[in-house]
């Protein structure tokens, strides 16, 4: 897995760049697509993932966007990270 940081992180909340943390540190373990998806499931299930962070797959990555904590309905323009498997 390629972990690609494409923009900075803002701090809304000290809970983010903990679970940041540890979300790439789960990603960097999964050896495939297959392990990568539910890795992603297991930790948006056991963490607020969903709170701050919008994510999708594309056919050969997994991307996610920040999410402004003031209106989580509302998603940074540019990609925080991408994930090429």
């Amino acid at each position: 897995m390629e972990v690609r940081f494409e923009t900075m992180l803002f701090m809304f909340d000290n809970k983010i760049s903990e679970m940041l943390l540890t979300l790439v540190n789960t990603i960097t373990l999964a050896g495939n697509e297959e392990e990568l998806r539910e890795s992603i499931k297991k930790f948006a299930e056991t963490n607020e993932l969903d709170k701050f962070f919008a994510y999708g797959y594309g056919s050969h990555h997994f991307y996610m966007h920040q999410r402004y904590t003031s209106n989580p309905d509302m998603v940074l323009a540019n990609r925080l990270l991408s994930v090429h498997f």
